[in-house]
């Protein structure tokens, strides 16, 4: 399947990840979150809800059940993860910590499988989707492009984001999940709940980055 402008969303939310671990001003790293942030309320998040609802045109009552079900599995994860006891990241994880992760995973790859089933079936109207929009997305591009290079700290270009480094791994793994986590987004939601959740799973990454450091 080729990309669609879903990629966007994934190219932002690592994009921005990266920048928030880089060096420069505290402050100015969160106007730019800010700014970002801002930006996808206004412009993004309206225009993926309506591709996500014309999507849903195409999918037979099956399929919307199957969703249903694999939305319900991903946010019994999520309150899994949020009941686990927090365990000091300087330290190893113990046997239970790690295999506890490893059902996470394990369930999540599932859940992603499932989804790619249905999105297999849709090819065409992905394809369809991306056609559509292929003005939006480069200019949404192009517009996110000069918010991240106004508060680019100087010099900061070309320090991250290769392909073989952490921030460029976690870009693929986005990239290739981009058609089910379209398929996965609620278009019932409205624009700011699909923020908050943005800023939650930007407040999740920074969280575990910082988290992660050995003492």
């Amino acid at each position: 399947m080729k990309k669609i402008s879903l990629i966007v969303l994934a190219l932002v939310s690592v994009s921005f990840f990266a920048f928030c671990q880089g060096k420069g001003d505290p402050k100015k790293r969160e106007e730019a979150k800010k700014e970002i942030n801002a930006y996808m309320k206004a412009n993004v998040l309206p225009v993926m809800i309506e591709q996500r609802k014309e999507l849903d045109k195409k999918l037979s009552s099956s399929e919307k059940k199957e969703i249903e079900s694999l939305r319900a599995r991903i946010n019994t994860l999520k309150a899994q993860k949020e009941n686990m006891p927090k365990r000091d990241r300087s330290q190893e994880p113990t046997e239970e910590q790690r295999k506890a992760f490893e059902a996470a995973k394990k369930e999540m790859r599932l859940i992603m499988t499932d989804a790619w089933a249905i999105v297999d079936n849709h090819e065409a109207d992905f394809e369809a989707l991306k056609e559509g929009n292929k003005e939006n997305a480069e200019k949404w591009k192009a517009d996110m492009k000069a918010i991240f290079d106004k508060y680019k700290p100087e010099g900061a270009e070309g320090k991250r984001g290769g392909k073989g480094g952490r921030h460029g791994k976690m870009g693929m793994m986005m990239d290739q999940n981009k058609a089910p986590m379209f398929l996965l987004m609620d278009p019932t939601k409205s624009v700011d709940e699909l923020a908050a959740e943005m800023e939650q799973r930007q407040a999740g990454r920074q969280g575990h980055h910082r988290g992660g450091k050995r003492k």
